[in-house]
């Protein structure tokens, strides 16, 4: 494959803008930090598209060799490098098609308008996380921007499905990101039954164990806390509606913390 072709028929393509990056190139570690990053989100888009992005999840040995990407070819404008896979069977290239898609619908959320918003309206809850974990990624590319790298901006930009940039980060998007730092956003409505075991009064939160032993903070309004925490029985069963609390760079659909809007006191018929 020619040079030229190489970059043309790049999966993706990232770009590093700055006054003197035509004469010279981006530095090792801007480069290397941006590189990892996005292979990174190439993982965790995978794992998404198989419903297996929970928090430690990888893909397997077999799965990180057509995941895995190389640089294609480099290009001066500023400083531009095409990625490509490593393998080159029919089969992977497909299966990359596939990925780039989940690639595209999380990187474009931090780039058209409020992240938040974007998480919430999504319908694919499987995206919805996706959106969310890759905050850390993101964050990581972003941080090169106005370093001592002399980086002004970075693109991101997929050739070979014909997208030229796909989204452009500034000194702007740097300083969204820092102020988005421990945001959180909710999940779709869900309900979850579990034992309370703790209280903490001044924040109307409560600890209950579900099944198979997780824990969840569960956030209560006064009324529902006040009425659990004030029953006779010790550690009461109930279920909680509501929607989980997630977040910003946290690769999970376990629930931790949950927002819940209204209980139900649950009965075991068997007892």
């Amino acid at each position: 494959m020619q040079e030229r072709e190489k970059y043309e028929n790049g999966l993706l393509t990232i770009r590093f803008i700055g006054e003197d990056l035509d004469k010279r190139g981006v530095s090792i570690y801007d480069l290397g930090e941006s590189l990892i990053a996005i292979q990174r989100i190439v993982n965790k888009a995978y794992l998404a598209s198989e419903d297996r992005l929970v928090k430690g999840a990888f893909p397997n040995k077999e799965e990180r060799q057509f995941l895995s990407l190389q640089v294609g070819q480099r290009k001066r404008a500023s400083d531009a490098f095409a990625l490509i896979p490593i393998l080159t069977d029919p089969h992977v290239q497909q299966t990359m098609y596939k990925v780039m898609d989940w690639v595209i619908s999380g990187v474009v959320g931090f780039y058209v308008g409020d992240v938040i918003t974007r998480v919430r309206e999504e319908k694919d809850p499987n995206k919805r996380i996706l959106i969310g974990s890759i905050f850390t990624e993101i964050s990581a590319i972003v941080s090169r921007i106005t370093a001592s790298g002399g980086v002004s901006a970075i693109s991101i930009g997929s050739p070979l499905l014909e997208k030229e940039t796909i989204v452009s980060f500034n000194s702007e998007t740097k300083d969204y990101l820092v102020q988005l730092k421990n945001e959180t956003y909710l999940g779709t409505y869900q309900e979850i039954k579990g034992r309370v075991y703790k209280f903490y009064p001044s924040s109307k939160i409560v600890g209950i164990k579900r099944p198979g032993g997780n824990t969840v903070s569960v956030f209560l309004n006064e009324k529902d806390f006040e009425e659990i925490r004030f029953l006779k029985e010790t550690s009461p069963e109930f279920i909680f509606k509501g929607h989980p609390i997630y977040k910003l760079g946290v690769e999970t659909k376990t629930v931790a913390e949950f927002d819940a809007s209204e209980i139900e006191y649950f009965v075991n018929d068997d007892s």
